[in-house]
């Protein structure tokens, strides 16, 4: 028979998924929706991830050039099948349908025209390149469903996943699951397919619930329907709830509320200043002007303003007015402004368009000469530097302290 993926229920609220093909029938163990969820999310494709892109940007099958030699196409494809076992290893479920998917799409005949051996190349490099590619999408979808969602239910993560990314929610409705006599079982035709079903069928349930630790930001499934925001996780010696909670004190208690709400005004110039700089010239008409030089006159207004605050040369109202250049606050009384957070423009990434790729996103690096420096020189960011800059105020306790 041909090659064919089923998630089958086996009672308990697990499931499991079979691996069949005309030589046997391999059954994955049996997990929950949640359980498999965070497995999926947690996949470490590191290794096949570098040899796939290896092939994308340096095999000589993409070179530019008049003609391509029918080699090239044979020793990428050779090289492309070399991966699938180490897939295997790293992932049994996408190997398999990555393996058979392969099979057929080295089957397809030359056509006769002068595209053919590229556009073949190109395809077993989707091939390849699908399950980075849907892990990437799932990745993006659960930071959008379960990130701040702590005692939250499954039926409200939904709502949350709905209010940002409505033709997901669509395809991964509880509602919409077919109604099949118990134990169900369901046949699936792509990766993509098998990540919104187990989805689905996590939104369909609740007795478990999944939650981002807010120390090292893993998902985990918290051992009552409490808000818990840490998971059990150990580096060394100690759990994220340990390391969470110290942290989350040193959060609270490192400035009074006058310089909370100077650095929520600092992250929100910041974040519109990356907006500003982002956007085309063309689509800046409904953004508030933020360039270089405004950002550096604010910041070094309220770099002075802070350290008079501090020595006590200004009360928390005359600090605040004096960092107050854009009028965003509606009292300058610490104990009745009600600023909320700017989601970081990370988040508007995510939240822009599921597909997001950081990798494809962020350069390997990034060179920046501020003309408005005193001396300016060059600086060069590489992509995790500009990843962590675009996270700013919206990071893991892990990350935000490097402890």
């Amino acid at each position: 028979m041909a090659s064919e993926l089923y998630l089958m229920e086996v009672g308990d609220g697990r499931y499991s998924i079979l691996l069949c093909d005309d030589r046997s029938i391999t059954r994955m163990p049996a997990l929950t929706p949640a359980e498999t969820l965070i497995a999926f999310s947690e996949l470490d494709y590191a290794g096949y991830r570098k040899a796939v892109r290896w092939l994308r940007n340096e095999h000589p099958l993409f070179e530019e050039r008049i003609d391509i030699p029918v080699s090239d196409l044979e020793d990428f494809a050779a090289e492309a099948i070399l991966l699938t076992p180490d897939l295997c290893e790293i992932d049994p479920v996408s190997g398999f349908v990555v393996t058979d998917i392969l099979h057929r799409t080295l089957q397809a005949e030359d056509d006769g025209t002068a595209m053919f051996l590229l556009v073949a190349g190109q395809e077993i490099l989707r091939v390849m390149e699908e399950p980075l590619r849907v892990q990437n999408y799932l990745q993006n979808i659960m930071e959008v469903t379960f990130d701040g969602t702590a005692g939250l239910t499954p039926a409200e993560q939904y709502e949350n996943l709905r209010a940002t990314y409505a033709d997901i929610a669509r395809i991964c409705d509880p509602a919409k699951l077919p109604q099949l006599e118990k134990p169900r079982s369901f046949q699936l035709r792509s990766l993509m397919e098998l990540r919104m079903l187990v989805l689905a069928l996590y939104f369909e349930q609740d007795n478990q619930r999944v939650c981002r630790c807010d120390y090292c930001w893993g998902y985990f499934i918290p051992k009552t329907k409490k808000a818990t925001r840490y998971c059990d996780r150990v580096t060394d010696g100690q759990s994220c709830k340990q390391r969470g909670a110290n942290l989350a004190r040193l959060d609270k208690t490192s400035e009074d509320e006058a310089l909370l709400v100077c650095k929520k005004l600092r992250d929100r110039m910041y974040s519109r200043l990356l907006r500003w700089i982002d956007a085309a010239p063309s689509d800046r008409s409904n953004l508030m002007h933020m360039d270089y030089e405004q950002y550096d006159q604010w910041s070094e207004n309220a770099r002075l303003a802070r350290e008079e605050y501090v020595q006590g040369k200004l009360t928390a109202e005359e600090f605040l007015r004096k960092i107050d250049t854009t009028h965003e606050l509606t009292s300058y009384e610490v104990d009745k402004i009600d600023l909320p957070d700017e989601p970081s423009m990370w988040q508007r990434l995510v939240a822009k368009d599921f597909t997001f790729d950081p990798e494809r996103y962020y350069p390997e690096s990034y060179a920046h000469l501020n003309l408005n420096d005193e001396g300016p020189q060059w600086k060069i960011f590489s992509a995790e530097e500009l990843r962590r800059r675009d996270q700013q105020g919206h990071q893991s306790l892990k990350e935000k302290y490097g402890k």
